[in-house]
């Protein structure tokens, strides 16, 4: 069975074709939604999908394929949750960015990006990631990439008085204020989300559909919440690996369950209305597929 130029493969089998490896660069995972493979296909790039749609829908209204903690690439396999750089995750199409930081001594002048659990150095400062995201932006005017900033450390007041100092540098770039914006109104910006630790931006909610790694009770969830859904808040789906175990093997198991909702949501009443979907080690199949609803 194919879809589109790639076979429905699945991770890990024992039946892979014996393809060289350079004839299937982003496909061994296709069809159940995981990827760790570092190389992204030019042919699967989608850096301009938000230009199609109405300036007047609410980016709440949207399904919008993100990234759990964003910039974890490195510190081993019980804290790396992604394969891909910023400008990959950019390119093909990732929308919302999950980001870990802080400062551990108080005489720190940056805001270093950290994961979450084991607060290993990813190697770059919070701002120098604002501005390769306005980087990407200013090439693609009518994107928005969302953002939510997670603040980590002994002085988290400290670094949080840090970013807000280093956003009024970018203050027309970003949107911060707590109504859910059209999309005409933030293109070529960030939208910050608010977080309890950095209450800065536009309110938001964890969607639950998923317990204990499962997908359960999702249309009955997704009625209960339809009325906010698409216009009072923007609705989060994430499940994050816990601190001892491997969100590679969680996502392996997790992504296959979110490609299954995907499918099974296209074309459905209020199919983009899905919200926010927040990946460990996404294919750009899952993603193209979270655009798709719309």
């Amino acid at each position: 069975l194919s879809h589109g130029k790639c076979k429905l493969l699945t991770c890990g089998s024992n039946h892979l074709p014996t393809v060289p490896s350079s004839r299937l660069p982003s496909c061994v995972c296709t069809g159940v939604g995981f990827n760790d493979k570092s190389e992204l296909d030019s042919g699967l790039l989608n850096r301009k999908w938000m230009a199609s749609i109405p300036d007047a829908t609410l980016v709440s209204a949207i399904a919008v394929p993100g990234t759990h903690e964003s910039l974890t690439l490195s510190g081993g396999p019980l804290a790396v949750t992604q394969v891909w750089t910023l400008e990959k995750q950019l390119n093909v199409g990732i929308r919302y960015l999950d980001i870990h930081a802080g400062i551990w001594f108080p005489t720190n002048k940056e805001v270093g990006i950290r994961d979450a659990n084991w607060h290993f150095s990813q190697g770059v400062t919070f701002t120098a990631v604002v501005k390769k995201v306005l980087a990407f932006l200013d090439e693609n005017g009518g994107e928005a990439v969302l953002m939510k900033v997670t603040l980590h450390g002994l002085y988290q007041d400290q670094a949080a008085g840090m970013v807000e100092q280093q956003l009024q540098r970018f203050e027309g770039r970003i949107w911060r204020k707590v109504s859910v914006p059209e999309l005409g109104q933030v293109r070529g910006k960030i939208v910050f989300l608010q977080n309890r630790k950095f209450p800065l931006g536009t309110e938001n909610h964890r969607s639950y559909l998923f317990e204990s790694n499962q997908l359960k009770d999702v249309e009955k969830k997704l009625r209960h919440i339809r009325w906010h859904l698409c216009g009072h808040y923007i609705l989060l789906t994430q499940n994050a690996a816990a601190a001892l175990h491997r969100p590679k093997a969680l996502a392996r198991y997790v992504n296959r369950q979110l490609s299954d909702l995907v499918r099974r949501r296209r074309g459905a009443a209020g199919a983009g209305c899905l919200g926010v979907i927040s990946m460990d080690f996404p294919s750009a199949e899952l993603i193209r597929n979270i655009i798709q609803l719309g």
